[in-house]
């Protein structure tokens, strides 16, 4: 009998062995079924915040390189935006800077000019001053200068423009002076610049007419049109000082409204360093509102973001001021993860990202959330094992259920925050009467605003981080109505059930120390600036923890101790 039931114990025991070492192994296999969903997650260049570079890279690829448009203005001989397009991209293709520099010699006034063009190469033919300028407004600076165009136009049949020429000595003017004045020639070189652009057709008819009605109001002393007609000259001054003739009509073209007009000039005295980086994202976007707002609300990042997109061509540039989001910048260790991972990413992944960000987001949280039920199975098998022969919970069981449901949650937004810091940072949003774009000096109040936000104030991140207390809180809530269950299975006595649940009381407040370790932390992150979110979401984090507390202990535990106690006094 004796070594009967020695060998039966040692069955037993290799019984157990084995099952711990599949249960291990089962751990195992879920944690790496986790690891590799998540890795796979962080393949798909899906941004809620930001866009990915390489899908800015992408769609570059996907349209008219650098080189090739380049090439086309070189080809047209337009020398002037060639140059800035090489400028801006940081194109050094020898071939054609020696193609720019052989039109150059052969058609001098092309430094001028910036290119073929009849109407102003005749005024540059009969100037009489014999330095010529790169710029347009420089170059009508001089009376005779002036003089000639004026002359020129002044037989026009264009109604518009000759109502321009009406308006050149116009009473009201409140920032500039009108022709007959001394200090009247920047007017008059900007009245004499947007009449050359109507009489050359440049301007779309719709907007020519547009500007020839203004004139026409300005010269019958109409104040709001001549205030109009003023901010029109100032915005052709803003351009035409910086650009030759060939690149201003290039804009010219461009515009759709006298508002287009007046964005990019804003653009051009904004930043005065960065005329070929702007006049080239004009150009490659076709789209001067889009580009304006973009940069008057990524005022951070937006003009190295920009450059990236530039070096990669037109589709880079348009698909990222439409997206109106800054380019993807990890941290220092999230992003050192993310480079290791870059040379494994599916192709698939970029394009769907590309054509679809929306659709990218869902196939990245859905790996993600995956990889939580993964990770929540995987401590539910490590669970289940460490407590041996004890009676646990069916995984069928709705808590359970729900407690793996949330689990996964937490950690989608565990991943997605720790890789996309951004998600946490509010969005400033923009006025109603139009973007203002000021980088030479800061707004006083921007410079000593607080990033805590009033109690009132529910935006997308408070929202963010309310939603992760309330899963946190969840998941607590679960664990500890399972912890419950487990008890009550138990086959023992009711004192020493009683004596578990008491053993269990800090699992049953945990959901507080858990809220209050909330609130202090989110304190602490929103003062540093690290988080933008309302105080709410702070303190949100310990209503949440006592109210699931108070449920959870007046609605389920307190019933079950009753019960408990009423058995154990009956036996």
């Amino acid at each position: 009998m004796t070594s009967t039931s020695c060998h039966r114990n040692r069955y037993l025991q290799g019984l157990t062995y084995f099952y711990n070492m599949v249960a291990l192994l089962k751990t195992l296999i879920l944690l790496i079924i986790a690891t590799a969903l998540a890795i796979t997650a962080l393949l798909v260049p899906a941004q809620i915040r930001s866009v990915d570079p390489t899908v800015v890279e992408l769609a570059g690829a996907n349209s008219s390189s650098v080189e090739d448009k380049i090439w086309e203005e070189i080809n047209a001989a337009y020398v002037g935006p060639a140059q800035r397009f090489a400028a801006a991209t940081g194109s050094q293709d020898p071939a054609q800077q020696t193609q720019i520099q052989l039109l150059l010699d052969q058609n001098p006034n092309f430094a001028s000019s910036g290119g073929p063009n009849r109407d102003f190469e005749d005024l540059l033919k009969r100037s009489v001053t014999q330095r010529k300028s790169r710029a347009v407004i420089p170059q009508l600076l001089p009376r005779s200068e002036r003089a000639s165009l004026t002359e020129s136009l002044s037989t026009s049949r264009n109604r518009n423009v000759t109502a321009l020429l009406s308006i050149r000595d116009i009473a009201g003017l409140s920032r500039l002076h009108p022709a007959s004045h001394a200090a009247g020639a920047p007017y008059d070189a900007g009245v004499l610049t947007l009449a050359l652009l109507i009489e050359a057709g440049h301007f779309q008819p719709s907007l020519a007419q547009q500007i020839g009605n203004l004139a026409t109001l300005a010269a019958g002393y109409n104040p709001e049109a001549t205030i109009a007609c003023e901010d029109l000259v100032i915005g052709t001054l803003s351009l035409g000082r910086q650009l030759d003739y060939t690149s201003l009509v290039s804009l010219a073209e461009l515009t759709e409204t006298l508002g287009d007009w007046s964005q990019m000039a804003a653009l051009f005295r904004a930043q005065p360093d960065r005329i070929a980086e702007n006049y080239t994202a004009l150009r490659f976007s076709e789209s001067p509102d889009t580009l304006y707002r973009y940069l008057a609300e990524q005022t951070e990042t937006g003009n190295q973001d920009l450059d990236f997109a530039l070096r990669h061509g037109p589709g880079a540039v348009s698909h990222l001021i439409h997206t109106e989001q800054p380019l993807f910048q990890a941290s220092s260790i999230p992003g050192t993860v993310l480079s290791l991972l870059a040379p494994f990413r599916p192709q698939i992944f970029v394009e769907i990202t590309l054509h679809n960000n929306t659709l990218g987001q869902a196939l990245k949280f859905a790996l993600l959330f995956l990889a939580g039920l993964a990770f929540a199975f995987a401590m539910g098998s490590a669970w289940r094992n460490s407590l041996g022969n004890t009676s646990t919970v069916s995984r069928s069981n709705p808590m359970v259920m729900a407690r793996d449901i949330l689990i996964s949650f937490v950690v989608v937004l565990t991943i997605w925050t720790i890789f996309e810091p951004n998600i946490l940072k509010s969005k400033e949003s923009v006025s109603d009467s139009g973007p203002r774009i000021e980088f030479a000096v800061a707004d006083s109040l921007q410079s000593i605003k607080s990033p805590v936000k009033s109690m009132q104030e529910i935006n997308q991140v408070t929202l963010l981080v309310l939603a992760l207390f309330f899963i946190i809180q969840l998941v607590i809530y679960s664990f500890c109505l399972i912890k419950i269950k487990e008890v009550s299975k138990q086959a023992l006595s009711s004192d020493m059930k009683l004596k578990l649940l008491d053993n269990e009381e800090n699992l049953f407040d945990f959901g507080l120390y858990v809220g209050l370790g909330g609130t202090v932390l989110s304190l602490i992150l929103v003062a540093v600036g690290i988080v933008e979110a309302s105080l709410m979401a702070a303190y949100a984090s310990t209503l949440f923890g006592i109210l699931f507390t108070a449920i959870l202990k007046v609605m389920h535990l307190r019933p079950y101790r009753r019960q408990l106690i009423l058995s154990a006094d009956a036996a």
